[in-house]
């Protein structure tokens, strides 16, 4: 009798360009999009060379071009979606237009998620930075479906950037300082400006997600809605 042949699909490979704005130097995927990966699917970490802090408008067009070259070499290398693992989207619609495999990023990702929904932003970064989601709402069409905005820092602590304990540091540590800003704004979203769900602005802000649900807040956290975007893309 002859024997069965057994033969196994191998995974699918998504490309993940980048740990996003906050970087902390882990080379490791990271842990909130391996458990949210699906069976078939092979989520993996992708350096974006020449990548910078999106801090003014032409840093964010230099941080672009980094992501289609990371984006384009990671196709060629034989990743079969690519996954752009930043609220800010950079390039992505050049990337997909110049790409042959399936394109997102956590913007987007998460305003799919929202759905029909009105939605606020809640961010950690300041209100300097504010053209970094006027572009992704415009690019997604959702200019209109977001209510506000809310920044919870000041300009002047990005000057604080890459200094011990500062407020990317202090976010990402679940402070419960940081936690009662977090809290308040989006209460004043939910309750007084019309928003039915919470997005949050930042891939940093990953570990604080868990906390605002198990209070009821709603929320979509981006990193890990942004990736099952990828995977329904590519599916």
């Amino acid at each position: 009798m002859p024997e069965a042949n057994h033969t196994e699909t191998a995974p699918r490979k998504i490309a993940i360009l980048g740990t996003g704005d906050a970087a902390t130097g882990n080379d490791q995927t990271p842990a909130p999009i391996l458990a949210a990966a699906g069976d078939g699917f092979r989520p993996e970490l992708v350096d974006v060379p020449g990548a910078v802090f999106p801090g003014t408008p032409a840093a964010r067009e230099a941080s672009a071009l980094a992501y289609v070259a990371a984006g384009l070499a990671a196709e060629r290398a034989g990743y079969d979606a690519l996954y752009i693992n930043t609220v800010g989207d950079y390039g992505l619609h050049a990337l997909r237009e110049a790409a042959t495999v399936p394109v997102t990023g956590s913007g987007e990702g998460a305003i799919r998620q929202a759905d029909d929904r009105a939605f606020s932003i809640v961010t950690i970064w300041p209100p300097a930075l504010r053209f970094i989601y006027d572009h992704v709402l415009q690019d997604a069409d959702a200019t209109g479906q977001c209510h506000s905005i809310h920044h919870l820092s000041q300009d002047h602590d990005l000057d604080m950037l890459g200094e011990p304990h500062d407020f990317v540091q202090e976010m990402q540590a679940c402070s419960m300082t940081s936690m009662a800003r977090i809290e308040a704004a989006c209460q004043v979203a939910l309750d007084q400006e019309g928003a039915d769900v919470i997005v949050l602005g930042c891939t940093c802000m990953q570990p604080v997600a868990a906390i605002l649900q198990a209070e009821g807040i709603p929320i979509i956290e981006p990193m890990v809605s942004g990736y099952q975007n990828a995977e329904i893309l590519l599916a």
